[in-house]
């Protein structure tokens, strides 16, 4: 069985036994085909899944690749056909990421949140219709996710370069980390990178160091974030009914960046939202294995 987690940053393989046992895991670069394009994305999938194999090889029975950005039923169809070529002899099962990290929960109702590069929420009702808030990529939405932190403190810098903002730490930890010497540097090192969204996200983590020493742009551009976040979850939530329902969390922001978790915890309290578990997933390729076996 072969388990897939393709997101904007990274693709996980896993490959486990028919007991679920893991056997072998291969790791390879961002599938998010609506980021880097599906002939890339399927580059990175096949790489991660050779490499998993590499390391535990026989014969691949299943596979469910759990995929950022292949929500639509016409994506899905087209790495359907993509995986029969690959994988003939396998049954082959393509859902989103969030699918995946659902699977993580116990069956019935529950709500997932994904923050990483991206953003997304799920809800699953207790029929196994799934519901949704956010997703809709970088152009258009993305809220409280590492590229929208990214973004906003890149513009923050900007505008105090301008004099049409505060001062703010960011500005040494941002050209430090580009290698840049002045805030105009890095528009040509953000403009010049074959990946300039993953490089943004990567920039999160420079807000969660300046909020650290109470900077108060950074701890504004993670507020909104956490609120933005937490209006989602609450669209959901509204839909799916008032119980206090099971929420899975996975992403590095989210799970990493502790400033940016505490005031996501704020503000769902703040909108009296109440969850009967809080998940923390590290790894939702194990979802994504938990399906295969299902297939």
């Amino acid at each position: 069985m072969v388990g897939v987690d393709g997101g904007g940053t990274k693709t996980l393989a896993l490959v486990a036994g028919l007991d679920g046992q893991r056997l072998g895991q291969g790791l390879a670069g961002a599938s998010n085909y609506n980021a880097v394009g599906f002939e890339a994305a399927c580059r990175e999938i096949e790489a991660a899944i050779q490499r998993a194999l590499e390391s535990a090889p026989g014969e691949v029975s299943a596979v469910c690749l759990g995929l950022a950005g292949a929500g639509r039923p016409e994506d899905v169809e087209r790495f359907l056909r993509w995986g029969g070529e690959k994988f003939p002899a396998a049954a082959l099962k393509v859902v989103s990421d969030v699918e995946i990290l659902l699977a993580c929960t116990r069956p019935g109702p529950a709500l997932a949140l994904i923050c990483g590069t991206g953003s997304i929420v799920y809800g699953r009702t207790a029929e196994g219709e799934l519901l949704r808030a956010g997703g809709w990529g970088y152009l258009f939405g993305d809220e409280g996710s590492g590229y929208a932190i990214g973004a906003a403190a890149l513009r923050a810098v900007m505008r105090a370069e301008d004099g049409r903002g505060a001062a703010t730490q960011l500005t040494g930890l941002l050209l430090a980390r580009r290698g840049v010497e002045s805030p105009q540097g890095l528009v040509r090192s953000i403009y010049g990178t074959e990946t300039p969204r993953a490089e943004i996200a990567g920039l999160a983590e420079l807000v969660e160091q300046a909020a650290a020493q109470k900077d108060a742009l950074a701890l504004s551009i993670l507020n909104v974030a956490a609120n933005d976040l937490a209006e989602m979850v609450q669209a959901v939530q509204r839909r799916l009914g008032s119980l206090p329902l099971p929420l899975a969390l996975t992403g590095g922001m989210i799970l990493h960046g502790s400033i940016l978790a505490g005031l996501f915890r704020r503000a769902c309290e703040e909108r009296r939202l109440v969850f009967s578990s809080v998940i923390e997933v590290a790894e939702p390729v194990e979802g994504a294995v938990r399906l295969a076996l299902g297939v």
